[in-house]
């Protein structure tokens, strides 16, 4: 099953979902700007991992952080990207904050608003589209508590299986933007609408959807 991350304290961790329930992982994913770079020289992780003198299975852990970047890898791999060490860990990019997403009331994205330039922290592995909202409300309580931010790939579509019993960012047709698990309606196109504490949107139009991807409480 797909991860959906979330951090504490400024770590992310991955935290998997059993149905409505999540679970907290024990060990926070290790930063490092290896997928950043190579992505930016149009390699692949095969191709880096022969410049850097080891398997593909070894580098991707290193890319994803899930075997530290040591001193030794480091001099590697900037050696093989062509990049000072600091390059590697040193984090400059922010992902760009939309505005609010309502789990449970209204939604203000900034585009209604004076502020659409503010940066927030880049989580692990976040794409070029990736993008964050604070939410507003309780209704997910748990998940995506008031205040978090929560993170999607902006390139938003009609619903997909995919996002059947996920944790989505949906548009509805009256112009609410929520964050809900979503699930299918009544009958083909209209769309139910699950929080953890209170009733269910049932029945709704939904004009787009995106998966979340991470989770950060504030």
């Amino acid at each position: 099953m797909s991860p959906i991350w979330v951090t504490r304290q400024g770590a992310f961790k991955p935290i998997l979902s059993t149905g409505d329930k999540m679970r907290a992982g024990d060990n926070a994913a290790m930063r490092n700007n290896l997928r950043k770079l190579r992505l930016e020289r149009h390699l692949g992780q095969e191709q880096l991992a022969i410049m850097m003198g080891t398997t593909r299975s070894q580098y991707i852990k290193l890319e994803k952080g899930e075997r530290r970047l040591s001193d030794v890898w480091i001099a590697r791999a900037a050696a093989a990207l062509g990049v000072d060490a600091g390059a590697l860990v040193t984090n400059t990019d922010g992902v760009p904050l939309v505005g609010y997403v309502g789990a449970g009331g209204q939604a203000i994205m900034y585009t209604d608003l004076d502020n659409q330039t503010e940066l927030v922290a880049r989580p692990p592995d976040a794409g070029d589209k990736t993008v964050a909202a604070i939410v507003r409300g309780d209704s997910m309580s748990g998940v995506a508590d008031d205040g978090d931010l929560i993170y999607w790939e902006d390139e938003p579509s009609t619903p997909t299986e995919a996002m059947i019993g996920k944790l989505c960012v949906v548009g509805l047709t009256d112009g609410r933007i929520l964050v809900k698990r979503l699930l299918r309606g009544s009958r083909p196109g209209l769309w139910h609408l699950l929080s953890t504490n209170q009733t269910p949107i049932e029945d709704c139009e939904v004009a787009w959807a995106s998966r979340v991807t991470w989770v950060k409480p504030q």
